[in-house]
């Protein structure tokens, strides 16, 4: 079994900006515009003030007519749906051979993190508040019941997902989420969003720039069969009192965890959905 933490939403190269922690601790994670998508910011039911969030935070760069890439798509409340909706996720191109070699299958779990900072709201506009940090925050998760190429889900429901739009290449694939309860959380649905900020969610030691990360010791490689993918030099690895200190991969976007080889990661997964 393996944990994917995946990196999605918008960042410096996509989008070009952070996406908002409200002042009631609230997130939204902004997905990446898309010119090749059917979907725009102004169709996201959720926030209600989408269009004028992206608009405000991307300093016009982003409106609510720009068509945006819905992915992952993990709930439901975001979009009217068509029957039989279920969470979903795309991936193609390097990325996806990196999982096909990683050897995600159906039963392991994606944890979807990206680049948040706060933001307050002033007057009619919203604005990152003065100073505060960029991090690296845990926003959603899924876990994999079906791993198909997208020319072969030919489920109406999924035909709006943008990587049945343009052209995606070879490995275009599409992840949708098992029906059975999160295996970490029977309480849970097994994809979802997390409604808020919360400590042991964030992935930014604090202080440092948001590739800096701060994790319980156990991730820590050394005298492990295997390590975080991208991340088997020891050298990026600084144990500290607190656990360990990842300098992380500029490249890459999912970085796979063998669980078989790390089980201490069972306890930190559960602990997430935790009240």
């Amino acid at each position: 079994m393996r944990l994917i933490l995946s990196r999605k939403g918008v960042d410096s190269s996509a989008g070009g900006f952070a996406s908002p922690i409200f002042p009631d601790g609230s997130i939204w994670s902004v997905p990446i515009p898309d010119p090749r998508s059917p979907l725009r910011y102004r169709d996201l039911n959720n926030p209600q003030d989408a269009s004028k969030i992206v608009h405000n935070l991307s300093r016009g760069r982003v409106v609510g007519s720009t068509r945006v890439h819905m992915d992952p798509d993990l709930a439901a409340d975001t979009l009217p749906r068509a029957p039989g909706w279920r969470g979903i996720f795309g991936q193609h191109g390097a990325a996806q051979r990196h999982l096909q070699l990683q050897g995600v299958q159906p039963g392991d779990l994606f944890l979807f993190f990206g680049w948040f900072r706060q933001v307050q709201r002033l007057g009619r506009r919203w604005y990152y508040v003065a100073d505060a940090p960029d991090i690296h925050l845990i926003f959603g998760w899924l876990q994999v019941g079906a791993i198909t190429p997208a020319a072969q889900l030919q489920a109406a429901w999924a035909q709006y997902h943008p990587h049945f739009h343009g052209s995606f290449g070879v490995g275009n694939s599409l992840y949708t989420v098992t029906r059975e309860p999160l295996r970490w959380a029977p309480g849970h649905a097994a994809a979802g969003v997390f409604d808020c900020l919360r400590s042991d969610r964030v992935l930014t030691a604090p202080g440092c720039t948001r590739s800096i990360w701060q994790l319980p010791g156990w991730f820590d490689p050394r005298d492990r069969r295997s390590a975080l993918s991208y991340h088997t030099d020891v050298d990026r690895w600084s144990p500290e009192r607190a656990g360990v200190r990842l300098r992380t991969a500029a490249r890459g976007q999912e970085f796979v965890l063998d669980l078989d080889h790390f089980p201490e990661a069972h306890d930190w997964i559960s602990g997430l959905f935790r009240a």
